[in-house]
């Protein structure tokens, strides 16, 4: 009974895992209540008292988990700068708080990853818990999409009721939402989908529902009009060697002539009605002032936040070193972000470096690089990590503990990036004395 609860709570933990538009706290707490802050904790629980149960605390040290040992060490140093900057914080009281929510997030992530390589039917887990994932996400979409009928949308504040803030969208222009499912952010929900299908392409990849898990999630990636979320999930897929291999075959190239053939000949036939009812929506305008880079613009207004992070970061030799202080960068923002307390600077390497300094910046960058060098098929997981983060940051998503972990769980990859170090002279080496 106790395995089964769990294997629930499992499922449910991994599939609503970015879900935090379902408050339960039902707006009445300090923050916001997800499910995952409840089903993750109760997951572990668990599993630590069946274990006590049996009468025994013995984990058994597979050698995925043992390939984890150098990624626990180095997040528990990225973990200890962060709390070593809170002192010397700009803001130590909204800095501890954070790190207490990024030390909860980082530790229930892993947890579940130990979970999910402990599991005997992995791939079953792994679909079921998309499924639901996809199921929850297609449900709030639909939602959106009634109160957007109603002129409901949501503002940067979320002001109105529970209820009211919990499914209505934002909006890109005046006509057309954002449907971000699960997730307030749009940019974030695009973000969780794709480590689904890292998951999936890793775990379940001989199943039969993973055609259509995957092309669920790139439409409802799409969905998002978000370009972090589409730029993350193309990364993914550009560079993962199995879509390469997919597309050069016959079959794929013979569909995607198919395709490119009749859209071109719907878009000539009904040229006049396409450019008429984008004009009608203004769906040319809200793009383009969503992608460019022209002042006034969203893209420039990351530049510039690029910019004022390095600057804060060059501003003494003490910053150089420790930063600001984590999660201290609503202090220095005031003048894009107001009183806003979920100011950053929209880039994680960035704000590593402006908030925790540069020793927390270059074990950030060892947790993100070796995986690409050092484990076989975590290329493509690690690719979108990366390039979501250059215009956002993740690193207080459980959903990126989780993936980073596992990330770090694959085979180890014997590249020739790594033999050179082999051959590096070591002291009392001959060739060394030789020299």
């Amino acid at each position: 009974m106790l395995r089964k609860l769990q294997y629930v709570f499992l499922v449910g933990s991994i599939g609503l895992i970015g879900a935090d538009r379902i408050d339960l706290f039902a707006g009445r707490g300090s923050f916001i209540l997800t499910p995952f802050l409840v089903l993750a904790p109760l997951v572990v629980l668990l599993h630590l008292l069946r274990t006590g149960l049996r009468g025994t605390l013995h984990f058994a040290i597979t050698p995925p988990v043992r390939r984890q040992v150098p990624f626990v060490a180095a997040s528990c140093l990225f973990l200890l700068l962060s709390f070593a900057s809170i002192p010397l914080s700009l803001d130590p009281e909204r800095s501890l708080v954070a790190f207490c929510d990024l030390l909860l997030v980082a530790v229930l992530g892993y947890c579940i990853s130990l979970q999910i390589l402990a599991e005997p039917a992995q791939e079953r887990l792994i679909v079921r818990s998309v499924t639901l994932a996809l199921f929850v996400y297609v449900i709030f979409c639909i939602a959106e999409c009634i109160a957007w009928s109603h002129g409901l949308v949501i503002d940067a504040d979320k002001s109105g009721s529970w209820l009211q803030s919990t499914f209505t969208p934002s909006t890109l222009g005046p006509w057309v939402p954002t449907l971000s499912g699960t997730t307030f952010d749009s940019n974030r929900s695009g973000f969780v989908l794709t480590m689904y299908l890292a998951l999936l392409d890793r775990f379940a990849v001989k199943s039969r529902y993973l055609p259509v898990l995957r092309v669920t999630i790139a439409l409802l990636v799409f969905l998002t009009l978000s370009r972090s979320s589409m730029l993350c999930w193309l990364a993914y897929y550009l560079s993962a060697s199995a879509f390469w291999t997919r597309l050069v075959s016959r079959r794929v190239l013979v569909r995607i002539a198919t395709v490119a053939v009749v859209g071109s000949l719907l878009g000539v036939a009904y040229q006049k009605e396409i450019v008429g009812l984008a004009e009608a929506w203004e769906i040319s305008d809200a793009v383009s002032a969503k992608m460019s880079m022209d002042p006034g613009s969203s893209g420039e207004s990351h530049i510039l936040l690029i910019q004022r992070g390095f600057d804060t970061w060059l501003t003494s030799t003490k910053t150089i070193i420790t930063g600001i202080g984590f999660a201290a960068a609503p202090k220095v923002l005031e003048d894009f972000f107001g009183n806003d307390k979920r100011g950053n600077f929209h880039n994680l390497y960035v704000t590593a470096l402006a908030e925790m300094g540069f020793p927390a910046f270059l074990i950030l960058m060892l947790l993100l690089v070796y995986p690409i060098i050092g484990r076989k098929g975590a290329a493509s997981g690690m690719a979108a990590i990366m390039v979501f983060n250059v215009s956002y940051q993740s690193h207080t998503e459980p959903v990126f503990w989780l993936v980073l972990a596992l990330l770090w769980s694959y085979e180890r990859r014997g590249s020739p990036a790594l033999r050179w170090l082999a051959f590096l002279p070591r002291p009392g080496d001959r060739r060394l004395a030789e020299c």
